[in-house]
């Protein structure tokens, strides 16, 4: 009838195991956004959107999902981006030896910027960022730079995409 306690042994367990579980699965996911988003991008293309309009789009869509996997991860209490991890070891890395630990940071920082998000850059960053007005114009501001260089990337890649199609139709014809 009444549940046991799970031992502080068991809860380790079940926290491992989550872990083991859910960080291949972000990853998985965050894959599949990557792909989602260059089809959204080329449907919105087809439909006339400007590049500009296809980055406002993506900014909002990107702030709900990456604002959605901050709170995940605060509320499940599971390390599922890894963010938490790598912060540690930056800063071990950095008390040992600083000309090793600042360009580690910065190579971090750019990596999160660009290519994982704001969702990872402001758990990464959270502890250095005063106040939660700071974190929220971080987090926006993070998402709109990333969505910018990854709209233009997107537009590149269009553009290109449908000049090798026109060629290749030459080819062909």
């Amino acid at each position: 009838m009444f549940e046991q306690p799970v031992p502080a042994a068991g809860r380790a367990a079940r926290k491992r195991l989550a872990t083991v579980v859910l960080v291949p699965s972000f990853y998985f996911i965050e894959w599949l956004l990557v792909a989602a988003t260059a089809s959204v991008f080329v449907l919105l293309r087809q439909y006339g959107l400007s590049d500009r309009e296809i980055w406002l789009l993506f900014w909002v869509a990107n702030l709900a999902i990456s604002g959605a996997l901050v709170v995940g991860n605060d509320r499940l209490g599971i390390d599922i981006t890894l963010m938490q991890t790598l912060r540690k070891l930056v800063a071990a890395a950095t008390s040992r030896a600083k000309w090793v630990g600042l360009p580690l940071e910065a190579a971090v920082f750019i990596r999160l910027l660009i290519w994982d998000g704001p969702c990872q850059l402001l758990i990464f960053f959270r502890e250095r960022l005063p106040s939660r007005t700071v974190r929220v114009c971080f987090f926006v501001a993070a998402s709109g730079l990333q969505m910018f260089v990854w709209a233009n990337i997107y537009a590149l890649g269009y553009e290109g995409f449908l000049q090798l199609i026109t060629r290749w139709k030459g080819v062909w014809t």
